[in-house]
């Protein structure tokens, strides 16, 4: 029986090294954890033999000593060897849902997709860009997002988004880039619509992915004075765009948040505001009309990130 001496060496050199001496192929590896109850692909045992990544997730390092033993080396080898490589990037604390949203406003619709991989992804920038239409109602609004895997795994992000006018259709979900559309809930009467954005392939710990989706309204979009985000976790880089039709300019812009603290915005010769932040956990831009026509315009639309 090939046995492993406790380990000086880094945790891919000890796991190379523990299967060059079981000479066991990886799909062997694999077949034998899955009668042990533990799921582990090929490509990530690959991964982790050859250093390109490590187990960090709890069930990842729950299967080690299934691993160990399929491999037949002494318990904790695995596991201690780890301690050797770099240490462990720490994580942001993620923000529930429920503290973005309190109540049930969100539930219906978060209870139909599988948010599973949402804590595990990491939001590096965050460009929302928002189209008032000639009618002052949101025509559309495209994100684009930049996140990072926290460990290995992660296939799908879900994203929500909320408006006050509930008379309007809830918009439809596309996606544009870096993703396809999984499964789509909507709650017409709490104005949430929601989708899982599915990646084009299951992403690696350290590994990066850019989406980019559409909101769009099928007849009338929403009738709101203001467009803002909540942030779960940290974001490096976050980019506000609104853009209004020529026939539709609003009289004041600003940022959201207290009288004394909302900053004027002047809109540009295209008719655009913007404002640029990081490290939030609010942001948003606020719009107003001199008419009594305003005086039917909801709050807000928010999305949470």
């Amino acid at each position: 029986m090939g046995r492993v001496s406790a380990p000086a060496a880094g945790f891919a050199d000890v796991l190379r090294d523990a299967i060059e001496r079981r000479g066991l192929g990886l799909e062997r590896i694999r077949d034998h954890l899955a009668q042990r109850g533990v799921s582990l692909s090929v490509a990530t045992l690959s991964y982790w033999q050859s250093g390109r990544s490590r187990p960090e997730r709890k069930s990842s390092l729950a299967a080690l000593p299934h691993l160990e033993r399929v491999l037949e080396v002494p318990p904790g080898t695995l596991h201690a060897s780890l301690g050797v490589t770099h240490t462990r990037r720490r994580r942001a604390p993620v923000v529930d849902l429920d503290a973005l949203w309190p109540g049930s406003r969100h539930e219906r619709v978060l209870a139909r997709l599988d948010a599973t991989w949402d804590t595990e992804l990491d939001r590096l920038s965050v460009h929302d860009r928002l189209v008032v239409g000639a009618d002052r109602r949101q025509s559309s609004l495209v994100v684009r997002q930049v996140l990072r895997a926290r460990g290995d795994g992660p296939d799908r992000r879900v994203v929500l988004h909320f408006h006050d006018d509930t008379a309007a259709t809830p918009p439809r979900i596309r996606a544009l880039r870096g993703c396809t559309l999984g499964r789509t809930a909507s709650d017409a009467e709490r104005g949430v619509v929601g989708s899982e954005l599915l990646f084009l392939r299951p992403l690696l710990r350290g590994e990066t992915v850019v989406l980019e989706y559409e909101l769009a309204s099928p007849d009338h979009g929403p009738l709101e004075s203001a467009y803002g985000r909540k942030f779960r976790t940290p974001t490096t880089d976050y980019l506000l765009e609104v853009e209004f039709a020529a026939r539709a300019l609003p009289t004041s812009c600003s940022t959201m948040g207290e009288p004394d603290e909302q900053v004027p915005l002047a809109l540009d010769p295209a008719h655009r505001v913007h404002l640029v932040g990081s490290g939030l956990s609010t942001a948003g831009i606020a719009w107003s009309w001199d008419d009594d026509e305003a005086d039917d315009v909801g709050d807000v639309g928010e999305a949470p990130s």
